[in-house]
């Protein structure tokens, strides 16, 4: 029988490594690839295409029990294009091609299926890499020796992998056993503290001023992750804890773009060493620097001015960059910058707008929200455009034009929701709403 994560309303409870160490089998796997197969039927009020069934392909690296296969494959929930969580569920492990997990796993005819259908902690962060020392027998301490050798062999990204892990856990359920297998492993003062605890501290919600040991009374619970934060920033040297934290956050922004802002902004806003180190970062075109400079001009650095605006209107045009880098550039171009460079930010709306569909729906999403009066600008781009907003859907990106215009204007075109609006009546609003954009542009209205 699966076991059957905790799903009440607002409350996530992590498996435990001990409900991990029931599986028949535990199994350290390097995932080669992730099919995608049909879609679940939908529940009762649940969108279709929300979840679907998928295998994964696995490279066996070591196991308990000893396992004979080399290869394996992995029957599991994937998240569908219209996937949405409540109360945080369903979390379905969402595997990434080339990272390696620890699998607890049932049979499952052929194949191998998880011990529940989904859950937060199902599966388990870990590096090919094998631990040093013997092979042990319990299945607990196989996992928790995966863990340990995470945190200490791993790159810097698999530390972040494993912060992600440990959110929402107790701080009494693994971080004391954590701490004592560091302790004996890693010197006083060794960097990888620093390592460790900036990781940690890029998934805590808490900013590493308020870090300290022990939970926070007012948190939901004791929250593992500041918690065994704080710990490890401890075993650091005093004197180079806080510069430690901020060159980690710079180094490793590409791992966790807006986590490094969060963390390093507004808290290092100040800091002569950020704005020292920040450019060469832009200059590199690492992930996440960006992002970092745009919030810092956001917060009246006009030294970076000249040399991020250049970077933000360069990040639009770069179809790899990531989601931090392109938000940070979107905001900075249309609430700080001059008149020339949102023609630029125009320029670059219109030609995604053919060329890179994901780049253009991003690029205009601000105009959800936002009520800065350049938003007119974006929505008579999207009002020009008659194509459906996906493929499930039969609504325009120029419906929902029309209908952000209607909530930004103030006025009237008719709109209504999408279930109660057929397409008839959908044109004649937007016959409205283009004749009022019209006026508004020529600035008649």
């Amino acid at each position: 029988m699966l076991i059957v994560a905790s799903a009440q309303a607002g409350v996530i409870r992590p498996l435990s490594i001990d409900a991990l160490a029931a599986a028949p089998a535990v199994v350290v796997c390097r995932v080669e690839r992730v099919a995608l197969g049909p879609f679940v039927p939908a529940q009762k009020g649940a969108r279709p295409t929300a979840t679907r069934h998928c295998t994964a392909t696995l490279r066996v690296l070591r196991a308990v029990p000893e396992f004979p296969a080399a290869r394996i494959y992995l029957s599991h929930f994937c998240n569908g294009p219209h996937f949405a969580m409540r109360n945080g569920h369903p979390a379905y492990p969402n595997l990434e091609a080339g990272r390696a997990y620890v699998f607890p796993l049932v049979p499952h005819g052929a194949q191998w299926r998880l011990i529940a259908d989904e859950g937060w902690g199902l599966v388990v962060p870990a590096i090919e890499a094998d631990p040093p020392g013997a092979r042990l027998a319990s299945k607990r301490e196989f996992i928790f020796r995966e863990i340990t050798n995470t945190l200490l062999h791993g790159a810097y990204a698999d530390l972040y992998r494993f912060s992600s892990y440990m959110q929402f856990r107790y701080a009494k359920e693994l971080n004391d056993e954590i701490m004592a297998a560091l302790v004996a492993a890693l010197p006083p003062c060794d960097p990888r503290w620093l390592d460790i605890s900036a990781a940690l501290l890029a998934t805590s919600p808490r900013r590493l001023s308020d870090m300290a040991a022990g939970g926070n009374p007012h948190d939901l619970f004791p929250d593992a992750v500041a918690t065994l934060a704080a710990r490890t920033f401890e075993e650091a040297p005093e004197e180079r804890r806080r510069e430690g934290i901020l060159r980690d956050m710079l180094q490793h922004s590409a791992v966790h773009p807006q986590a490094s802002v969060s963390v390093l902004l507004p808290e290092f806003k100040d800091d002569p060493l950020l704005l020292k180190l920040l450019p060469a970062y832009l200059e590199q075109h690492q992930d996440g620097a960006v992002a970092i400079a745009c919030a810092l001009v956001a917060y009246g650095k006009v030294a970076l001015e000249d040399v991020t605006f250049d970077a933000a209107l360069k990040v639009l045009r770069d179809k790899r960059a990531g989601y931090a880098d392109v938000n940070g550039a979107i905001s900075l171009l249309i609430h700080r910058g001059s008149d020339v460079q949102f023609e630029g930010y125009l320029a670059i709306l219109n030609d995604v707008k053919v060329h890179d569909r994901n780049r253009y729906d991003a690029m205009w999403q601000p105009a959800w929200e936002d009520k800065s009066p350049r938003i007119l600008r974006i929505l008579a781009v999207l009002l020009d455009d008659p194509r459906r907003t996906s493929p499930w859907d039969d609504v325009r990106n120029c419906d929902f034009a029309g209908f952000l215009l209607e909530r930004f204007s103030g006025e009237k075109f008719g709109y209504k929701p999408w279930d109660k609006m057929p397409l008839d009546e959908r044109n004649a609003a937007l016959k409205r709403a283009r004749a009022w954009m019209k006026y508004a542009l020529n600035g008649a209205h």
